[in-house]
């Protein structure tokens, strides 16, 4: 949700919903803002290829949500592999919880969207290769545009921003393997050991010979990295104390420290504590989120929904409010669908690959079993309940 928010403040022509909501209650403008930028230490860099340089105080919200979002997924992806502890059995799990969603968002962007909103005699843009070659994003291979789609608006053409982290997820998950196949991800002080070895040359070059300085968002191979934090918590889950004075203390040194652009592998262990305490906390269960698993539909279908909807609506673009609150509503309709029409019955085929996995989809949302599973494989510790379903 906060990812939805965030490009539809981009895609109406605003500056950010956290630094336009910052801006607004401490009156803080474009000017000051670059002060305060400066004095804090934050280098502000020429934009690279069209990307503003983050600046103000909600540059560390900014920079923080892709990465806590791969701090998760090496967390949850770590409890699938400990699980499975067979490399087939857990690239299939991937494969059923990644895939066939994403098939259908690519399709029906490239079929339906494209169709509607291309420029091209419909008879051009079917045949064009560009149309075609959209479809690698089923398998990683990352396209942004669709022929004639959107190549005279006013705002980007780029029709699913979302997708620049598949090749970067799917990176994740060979990493995964590799550990798997050696035995490292079993071996918590190995995996430790040759982690620390990899971070501190990476904390060298960042923080001394400005390596992986980039203007705004963090780069693709510091998301996997951010993977591997998360993996790294896991396999200490049980030594580590998920306390809320260390999370606040966490949260607090996080945010200093994004400010700068020299600490990008000193902060990420504390925003990987922060977000595993938050996917931990014991908050209220609410019927209707327990219905399903809508946070990929909400990921996959969120940025081409936030498009088409401005496109449809011109008067929304310079209605942040209205334009957000459309776009979450119809998001959430489409992550409805994928989940009840699609996910779930694909993830019927767990029981198949993996019975624990099978059983903790059936804890978490009832409706994905057409039965209850065998009273032997009810023993699941809250342990799989709070890992969720990857």
């Amino acid at each position: 949700m906060s990812i939805l928010l965030s490009h539809a403040s981009s895609v109406t022509g605003h500056h950010g919903v956290t630094t336009s909501l910052l801006n607004s209650l401490f009156h803080i403008d474009s000017h000051t803002a670059k002060s305060l930028g400066a004095t804090t230490g934050f280098e502000v860099i020429p934009g690279e290829q069209g990307v503003k340089p983050l600046t103000g105080l909600g540059r560390p919200f900014t920079l923080s949500k892709v990465p806590m979002f791969f701090a998760l997924s090496g967390f949850l992806v770590a409890g699938s592999a400990m699980r499975t502890r067979q490399l087939t059995r857990f690239l299939g799990l991937r494969l059923l919880r990644i895939l066939p969603a994403l098939f259908v968002e690519v399709f029906l962007s490239a079929v339906i969207l494209g169709g509607v909103f291309t420029e091209l005699p419909l008879r051009e843009y079917f045949t064009s290769s560009g149309f075609w070659s959209y479809f690698y994003n089923i398998i990683g291979y990352v396209h942004y545009f669709l022929p004639g789609v959107w190549e005279h608006s006013q705002g980007t053409p780029v029709v699913n921003g979302n997708l620049w982290t598949l090749p970067y997820e799917f990176e994740s998950y060979v990493l995964m393997s590799a550990l798997m196949i050696l035995g490292i991800v079993y071996r918590p002080k190995l995996f430790t050991a040759l982690f620390v070895a990899v971070t501190i040359p990476l904390l060298v070059a960042n923080s001394f010979y400005g390596y992986g300085i980039t203007p705004a968002h963090l780069g693709g191979r510091v998301m996997v990295y951010y993977f591997a934090t998360g993996l790294l918590i896991y396999l200490w889950r049980y030594r580590i104390i998920f306390h809320e004075t260390t999370f606040v203390v966490c949260g607090a040194i996080s945010y200093w420290l994004m400010m700068y652009t020299t600490t990008v592998y000193i902060y990420p262990l504390l925003l990987a504590y922060v977000t595993i305490y938050i996917g931990l906390f014991p908050f209220p269960q609410f019927k209707l989120l327990k219905s399903g698993d809508y946070s990929y539909g909400i990921y996959l279908y969120g940025y081409p929904v936030t498009r088409a909807l401005i496109e449809a609506v011109p008067a929304l673009r310079g209605n942040l409010a209205l334009a957000s609150l459309s776009a979450i509503t119809l998001s959430c309709v489409f992550a409805a669908f994928s989940w009840h029409a699609i996910e779930k019955h694909f993830l019927k085929l767990k029981r198949f690959i993996s019975k624990p996995s099978a059983v903790i989809t059936e804890q978490l949302h009832p409706a994905v079993e057409e039965s209850a599973a065998p009273a032997s494989e009810q023993g699941l510790s809250l342990e799989g309940k709070a890992l969720g379903t990857a």
